[in-house]
């Protein structure tokens, strides 16, 4: 089979996320022709060799979103399919049946499905039976995949177990460095910027967040403390959390920033000093690796992270910041102070976080292994 057009579908993501668009489609489109396509915002365009084509009318109507999926594919005739999610998958199943074509078709797994948003709200007994649904539409899907692309270990394994003849590769999260506004950084005495960025909400760690700012704002009442939060309330219950987490937030400047595009989000964490990710450790968590890590290690920042158990299988983040329990905010309040009392141990872990990403933690470095993985598939 020879290729000449990729399609990368998602249900879930913007046409223009991080890894479908910026890494993955534009890798792609060195060599291939490339329509990305999503059901998440209107939109119609060409960027360079990529078609960018999405239609958000139907959100709620999931035989609507597998047509519109399914006529993109009839538009464009692409040989090889890359799904995000399982709807997009059961519309490259539909499509590929009904073509009679010798299409591929590749899941690439990012997110535990179903995961726990998918189930937050539902009565016990609906959730229940929620799960066990959409897992078996996950299963049924991924049955028909020729291969999968895995974001991460541990969201490898329930697929490698039992799809064990299916071709398979993990590609991570890492950034394409071009993206990165990286400049040196050094803390200003007198005063400290804490940073978080994401969904704004308790699970996340909003709240530690604050307890740790609100400590060493109290050690430290000369010093001028900034929080500076990148993202959006997921909730009106969260926002209402969070606005009285401002409220409560006494002598701390506080800016608030909704999403950033990505071309941009770098340059917005410029100013930040440290930045946090206090999110719980529950087991959904604890087997999610966090993509922004990344991110902030090639802007060089010093971070301060939940010790979660697939980030610390992937980097050491005790080289450019610490690993933490996310409800000892007094121990963390400590690591904080640290960094603002010894201005050379936050210099040398800003400096060991971006030779990180240069060295290892780079799209440069995982980029051939993607794109070889794509020419598997051509016969």
């Amino acid at each position: 089979m020879e290729i000449n057009t990729v399609a990368f579908l998602t249900s879930a993501h913007s046409p223009f996320d991080d890894r479908i668009f910026y890494h993955q489609a534009k890798s792609v489109s060195k060599r291939f022709k490339v329509v990305v396509v999503s059901s998440t915002e209107n939109v119609k365009k060409t960027v360079g060799n990529i078609s960018i084509i999405g239609d958000n009318r139907y959100s709620s109507d999931k035989k609507k979103k597998i047509e519109f999926f399914n006529q993109t594919l009839i538009q464009f005739n692409p040989e090889i399919i890359v799904c995000s999610e399982p709807l997009p998958i059961f519309a490259a199943i539909k499509y590929k049946k009904k073509a009679h074509l010798d299409v591929k078709i590749i899941y690439d797994v990012t997110e535990w499905y179903p995961s726990k948003k998918n189930l937050d709200g539902l009565p016990f007994l609906k959730r229940i039976l929620s799960f066990f649904s959409l897992l078996s539409f996950n299963l049924y899907t991924s049955s028909h995949c020729d291969g999968f692309i895995f974001g991460e270990y541990y969201k490898s394994l329930p697929f490698r177990f039992l799809f064990q003849r299916k071709k398979w590769a993990i590609i991570s999260y890492f950034p394409d460095l071009k993206y990165i506004n990286h400049q040196k950084s050094m803390l200003i005495p007198g005063r400290i910027c804490l940073g978080y960025t994401g969904n704004i909400s308790i699970e996340k760690g909003i709240k530690s967040f604050f307890d740790v700012a609100t400590i060493v704002k109290t050690r430290n009442p000369d010093v001028a403390v900034k929080l500076k939060i990148i993202g959006s309330c997921i909730s009106d219950k969260e926002k209402e959390i969070f606005e009285k987490l401002c409220r409560a937030a006494v002598d701390i400047d506080i800016e608030l920033l909704e999403r950033q595009n990505f071309e941009q989000f770098s340059d917005e964490l410029v100013g930040i000093d440290i930045l946090f990710d206090l999110r719980k450790v529950d087991f959904e968590n604890n087997h999610c690796l966090a993509i922004k890590v990344f991110y902030y290690a090639a802007c060089g920042k010093p971070v301060i992270y939940s010790d979660i158990k697939a980030i610390r299988r992937e980097i050491d983040v005790n080289q450019f910041g610490h690993f933490v329990n996310p409800d000892h905010s007094e121990k963390i309040a400590d690591y904080v102070t640290e960094y603002m009392k010894n201005p050379d141990l936050y210099v040398k872990h800003s400096q060991a976080a971006r030779k990180l990403a240069e060295t290892n933690y780079n799209w440069g470095i995982i980029e051939p292994l993607f794109l070889d993985f794509i020419y598997m598939f051509q016969t």
